[in-house]
């Protein structure tokens, strides 16, 4: 609670008879706590002071009524609405431009029914009976703080007589938009000849409680035209518009059409998806276009594209069931893809945002063509690399293998001389495998003497070449040597005989 030194006396609210006081002097923050506190004086007494009142002025203040005025002109009322603070030089709502004006009116008549509409500070009010009095007020609103102004005092206009149409005017006016690309289209009514003039204006300035007759532009390119459309794609971006066409004939005369309102991301149609096909291995990838191309950036920008795939095997023996994927992206891919089929496909791009969606381009298709199959080409590779092995490796391992055991048994023999041989001499065994020096060789026989009848007869049972060296134990050797036994032999005979 607040400390009692800190209270101030409010200027024209001191001995007041009524049970009211304007504070609005005193406040000078709308968005913080203020704190009122009031007592009775009757005379000498003074009762205690009430307890204190908080409050924030933004939060307990209430919108007041806007002000109205109507005009009836050519079978319209035209209305024009101020804003509720408009006449006080304090204000609470300093943007006059947050409001938004709700209007309700009705005939003045014992069968009225109430009608509402949201309108501008400056607008026009048609569909009314002719020569029928209406009655009008107005609230004013903040959407954002969801708060409700008070209506305004009931304000009450009579219609005009019925106005023949002018037929020099347009009629029938209608926007077509695809693709961000805008026509207007009118009508013509009279059969004189005619030039239009396409008029634009910024919606933002209906929003302001101001004139805006004086604000309308000539769209480039639609000015002094006799066709009977427009194409105002060149002025858009982003926002709201206003079109009318204004039709002359001559210098004298001209008529200005009704207003027509265009919400450029509302209005605008999307256009249906380019599309290509295109084929790697076993799968199929889609190529998408963006609708209205690559470079519109309202299209790519606001609406936050995605794209509906309708896919499916155009086969002539049967009926192959459609496939359906949606992506953010603007490639996609189906894989496993049957070898010589005819696949088709087509695309409709849609926005979640704008509940918007385009048709579905048309139909593109492809043909795979006939190739063996993934698991035949892996069965193949595994089979060539197997014969590889069976025809280069296998070989030279074995090559290899037979020349380590030579070098192993030339090099490291595992067997041992006998120790009656290994230690005899002065040269220690050699390998069969190395050369050795040639060692003389002698003649020997073998003589046996053999007495027989006939009396003694000497026997050559054997001859042979011995080897005789300073390693030999003295035995003969073992080798045969036919030549040399043979010659030996008969040489004795001789020698003998």
């Amino acid at each position: 609670e607040p400390e009692d030194t800190g209270w101030q006396e409010l200027p024209g609210c001191q001995a007041v008879a009524g049970t009211a006081c304007d504070i609005s002097e005193a406040i000078s923050q709308y968005y913080d706590a203020h704190y009122v506190r009031v007592r009775a004086r009757a005379g000498s007494l003074l009762s205690p002071w009430s307890p204190p009142l908080e409050m924030v002025p933004e939060y307990v203040a209430q919108i007041g009524p806007p002000g109205l005025e109507l005009q009836s002109t050519n079978g319209v009322i035209k209305v024009k609405v101020s804003p509720p603070e408009a006449n006080q030089r304090k204000k609470m709502w300093i943007n006059d431009i947050s409001f938004k004006y709700n209007l309700v009116f009705w005939e003045n008549s014992s069968h009225a029914q109430l009608q509402s509409k949201n309108v501008f500070p400056v607008d026009v009010i048609e569909g009314l009976a002719p020569d029928s009095t209406y009655c009008f007020k107005v609230q004013a609103n903040l959407l954002g703080e969801a708060k409700k102004g008070l209506f305004s005092p009931v304000s009450c206009v009579k219609t005009t007589q019925t106005v023949q149409p002018d037929v020099l005017c347009a009629a029938n006016l209608s926007v077509l938009a695809l693709n961000m690309k805008f026509l207007l289209l009118w009508e013509k009514q009279g059969a004189q000849e005619v030039n239009y003039n396409v008029q634009y204006l910024l919606g933002y300035l209906k929003k302001l409680n101001e004139d805006y007759s004086d604000k309308w532009l000539s769209v480039p390119g639609c000015e002094n035209i006799t066709s009977t459309w427009c194409n105002f794609s060149s002025i858009i971006t982003t926002g709201f518009y206003y079109l009318r066409v204004q039709a002359t004939e001559g210098h004298n005369k001209s008529c200005l059409s009704r207003e027509v309102k265009v919400d450029p991301l509302k209005t605008n149609g999307i256009g249906p998806p380019g599309v290509r096909l295109d084929l790697s291995d076993t799968l199929l990838h889609i190529l998408i276009s963006p609708p209205g191309g690559a470079e519109d950036e309202i299209m790519r920008d606001h609406y936050d594209l995605s794209y509906r795939i309708l896919y499916w095997k155009n086969s002539s023996d049967k009926e192959e069931e459609v496939k359906q994927k949606e992506v953010k992206q603007t490639m996609a891919t189906v894989p496993d893809v049957s070898p010589s089929s005819l696949y088709c496909v087509k695309v409709q791009a849609f926005s979640e945002l704008y509940n918007k969606s385009s048709a579905y381009s048309p139909q593109e298709c492809i043909h795979t063509p006939a190739g063996t199959s993934l698991p035949l080409i892996i069965f193949a590779i595994f089979m060539g690399a197997l014969l590889f092995v069976l025809l280069v490796a296998t070989p030279l391992v074995f090559v290899l293998y037979h020349a380590y055991n030579k070098i192993k048994y030339v090099f490291f023999p595992s067997c041992q001389p006998p120790l009656n041989i290994e230690g005899f001499g002065a040269e220690l065994f050699s390998s069969p495998y190395l050369s050795a020096a040639e060692e003389p060789v002698e003649n020997c026989c073998v003589i046996e003497s053999v007495v027989t009848e006939e009396g003694n007869q000497i026997v050559f049972t054997d001859c042979k070449h011995c080897k005789h060296s300073s390693r030999d134990s003295g035995n003969y050797s073992n080798d045969d040597n036919a030549s040399g036994s043979k010659g030996s032999k008969e040489t004795l005979e001789q020698e003998i005989m």
